[in-house]
């Protein structure tokens, strides 16, 4: 009977283990840029992009901050209610940023290469990056991915349904 009951202890402790490990709620982490269901393809000019989409404040907020890389020809697009001039800053990031501003799915404004910030660089020190004009999306790729794809002011932006 001991021997049975040490047994079923044992038994429950493995299953409780794998539940917390991979059970429901437990999300996967798979690379950036790699194909989910919530990603999407976009094409800017002639270029492809597979891109995550920050279409909720938290999102937004959230951005590409706390990750090492971004897979080559991939990125993040943010998505605004209504054309605004908004800002937006590199905390937490560790690999340079393009950012392409866009408008009526044209490409009004692009930043190459925003820098990552020192360390140690306090948010209020830390630059902001604004697009000349109102836009409604902005599109975060990699560093050089415009000059390397030739995108220039004018291209037209598509997000595949």
């Amino acid at each position: 009977m001991k021997k049975f009951v040490i047994q079923a202890v044992l038994l429950i402790s493995v299953a409780l283990a794998a539940i917390a490990l991979f059970g429901p709620g437990r999300q996967t982490s798979l690379p950036f840029g790699q194909q989910t269901p919530e990603n999407k393809n976009l094409k800017i000019g002639t270029s492809n992009v597979k891109i995550e989409i920050a279409d909720s404040a938290e999102e937004r907020r959230k951005g590409l901050g706390g990750r090492q890389s971004l897979a080559t020809d991939s990125g993040m697009l943010f998505i605004f209610e209504k054309p605004g001039k908004y800002g937006f800053w590199m905390k937490g990031l560790s690999f340079p940023l393009d950012m392409i501003w866009v408008r009526d799915k044209k490409v009004v404004d692009v930043i190459k290469n925003a820098l990552v910030p020192e360390t140690g660089t306090k948010d209020e020190d830390l630059p902001i990056y604004m697009p000349r004009e109102e836009v409604d999306m902005v599109l975060e790729v990699n560093g050089g991915f415009a000059d390397g794809n030739g995108i220039k002011i004018g291209d037209i932006v598509e997000v595949a349904p």
